[in-house]
């Protein structure tokens, strides 16, 4: 069998640079990209429920760990019906209450929360907060922003902080808003507020505490 040798690659020093033509040649095993294109998942900003510090998750997971605290966060919407056991809620999603459902004693953490039912509890919504029927909700409320409709009689025995409030329907609640608050035609608002601005439609009433 013959035997074979490699030979030595000689190639020329001239001022600690290579000869151009190895040097092109290297450049191109060390530079190469592939032809597809890298595809970017899509994200949304989520706050966790239990550090409140914002981090981007895909839009698709249905749940997500924090970056910061490490904790487990649930991204899927929830409904509570009538008969709904689970009274403890933790979702980066939304929440909504479906009609005829009475339940009290709730604590919530959610994106959105819309209500057709009553409810009574803890409730924190990142961003709205809506209630489509009457409520006597007792317990801690905070939202980004408040709506009462035009059908709903809400009454919120603990206050509510938000930074913005539409009141269409009824409320009677002592509002810390950080923005506007707004009364519409038809609505009526009964209780103390601290608010950047309090805007009254025609029609609309506000009515503070007389003491």
């Amino acid at each position: 069998m013959p035997e074979y040798r490699t030979e030595p690659l000689n190639v020329p020093y001239v001022s600690g640079l290579l000869p151009e033509g190895e040097r092109d040649r290297r450049v191109a095993l060390t530079s190469f990209r592939s032809a597809v294109p890298q595809s970017r998942v899509p994200t949304r900003e989520v706050e966790c429920y239990e550090c409140g510090r914002r981090s981007h998750v895909p839009t698709s997971a249905l749940s997500a760990g924090c970056v910061h605290c490490h904790a487990t966060l649930n991204m899927e919407d929830v409904e509570l019906n009538v008969g709904t056991r689970n009274l403890t809620v933790r979702t980066l999603g939304n929440v909504m209450v479906a009609p005829g459902t009475v339940l009290s004693h709730l604590s919530v953490v959610c994106r959105n929360m819309t209500v057709y039912g009553r409810v009574s509890g803890n409730i924190r919504c990142t961003q709205e907060l809506s209630f489509r029927e009457s409520s006597r909700v007792e317990g801690e409320v905070r939202a980004r922003r408040l709506v009462i409709d035009r059908a709903a009689e809400v009454v919120m025995t603990e206050g509510v902080s938000v930074r913005e409030a539409l009141v269409e329907g009824k409320l009677a609640a002592d509002v810390r808003a950080a923005g506007v608050i707004r009364v519409g035609r038809e609505g009526v608002l009964r209780g103390r507020c601290d608010a950047a601005d309090i805007v009254v439609e025609p029609g609309g009433q506000y009515i503070p505490p007389r003491n």
